[in-house]
């Protein structure tokens, strides 16, 4: 069942996040840290969503906008399980929608066919090659 986030999911969540195969991103305290994703869940709880089964969560989608774009961030589905994977997509596809979108974006780590296969198989269109940088201020 695809639910919104709370804090008593944090421990497996970062569990998820620390196997940055799944996603192409990197595990950050800043950014992912216990007190930011409360805050995210709090403001709008429909931005931070994760798929469970049995009681283990197998798979999470964070959503990003800002009016003008939509990004899918921490799009994990465990093992990349395609069932996981595809109802995290059709909900968060959904709630955009809800909100006036008619593009979602995500970005993917360079030459990784895992990752590739997934959003193709959503039917995604694959875009050019991207890099981010960073800094500590």
């Amino acid at each position: 069942m695809i639910r919104s986030y709370t804090d008593q999911d944090y421990d497996s969540l970062k569990e998820l996040y620390q196997h940055t195969e799944w996603y192409g991103g990197v595990f950050d305290e800043a950014r992912d840290g216990r007190e930011i994703l409360a805050k995210k869940a709090g403001d709008d709880p429909e931005t931070l969503m994760t798929y469970e089964d049995n009681g283990k969560l197998l798979g999470t989608i964070s959503l990003i906008e800002d009016g003008r774009v939509a990004w899918l961030y921490r799009f994990i589905g465990k093992d990349f399980e395609p069932v996981v994977t595809a109802k995290l997509y059709e909900k968060a596809v959904s709630v955009l929608k809800s909100r006036g979108h008619m593009q979602v974006l995500v970005y993917s780590a360079v030459k990784d066919s895992g990752l590739d296969n997934r959003y193709l198989s959503l039917g995604m269109n694959r875009g050019g090659n991207y890099s981010c940088f960073w800094k500590e201020i």
